[in-house]
């Protein structure tokens, strides 16, 4: 009994460490996220919420948002700076 015991919880660390959160290179500054979002906020639903940064590919930055039903991507444009130039539809 305590080797089988012990087995489940060597599978549960196993699956717990296979789930582990991606974490993004460290140049990608957290507020560029959130002020993508803010200029999101007048096309999305009442109650969405940001949940992240998803990636970052060239110059343009892509963030989840609960939208109440499902997590959705949203995109805003970096300017050459790392600044937030403008939101992508």
């Amino acid at each position: 009994m305590r080797i089988l015991i012990t087995i489940g919880y060597y599978a549960l660390a196993a699956l717990l460490i296979a789930c582990d959160q991606q974490h993004l290179e460290a140049n990608v500054d957290p507020m560029l996220g959130r002020d993508c979002f803010e200029s999101h906020r007048a096309s999305l639903a009442p109650g969405a919420q940001y949940e992240g940064i998803d990636k970052l590919s060239g110059d343009t930055l892509t963030i989840k948002v609960m939208n109440g039903v499902d997590v959705v991507g949203l995109k805003c444009r970096l300017g050459p700076d790392g600044t937030l130039a403008n939101a992508v539809k």
